[in-house]
């Protein structure tokens, strides 16, 4: 119980972080961690059983999120959603393991599953730090790639070239 209440704790702590600090990337990876956090302490847990088998639907929420966080990452115009797709996609072959091998032990299907969801919330943590410096230093910057790229384009069309004289 303990180890559900720190989660949650540090979950909210970095949801809030990154919601009052963070630009859009931030908020959104933020929100859908919490969704699946909020999905997966929805499911049924049955002490000595869970993890004795493949939780599909965990597998399931852990593969939506790494989707989620996929499309953040590709679309972002940071660098720290990379990782936090790297340690979701950890966790999702974690589920993809026990499914090919049953005899992994539960505690290990459980321990990596579980426990690699701190990281990914550091990771999101530290973006949200460095977003909020960045923005203090210097002028705001661009949460989509695609925003920057557009923007980039107009200002280089609006320049008239110089006549030689």
């Amino acid at each position: 119980m303990i180890r559900i209440l720190l989660f949650n704790a540090v979950l909210l702590a970095a949801f809030v972080y990154a919601v009052r600090r963070g630009g859009l990337p931030e908020r959104w990876a933020a929100g859908m961690m919490v969704a699946a956090a909020i999905g997966t302490f929805a499911l049924p847990s049955v002490p000595r059983v869970s993890f004795f088998e493949l939780e599909w639907q965990r597998a399931v929420i852990d593969l939506a999120l790494l989707v989620g966080l996929l499309i953040i990452m590709s679309a972002a115009d940071r660098f720290w959603p990379t990782y936090c797709a790297a340690l979701q996609l950890v966790t999702v072959m974690t589920h993809g393991v026990r499914a090919y091998d049953p005899l992994v032990l539960a505690q290990v299907y459980w321990n990596l599953s579980s426990w690699l969801a701190y990281p990914v919330i550091a990771v999101l943590a530290a973006g949200v730090w460095r977003h909020a410096r960045r923005e203090a230093v210097t002028r705001p910057e661009y949460d989509w790639t695609r925003s920057r790229h557009r923007d980039e384009r107009e200002r280089h069309l609006s320049v008239e070239p110089q006549q030689p004289g």
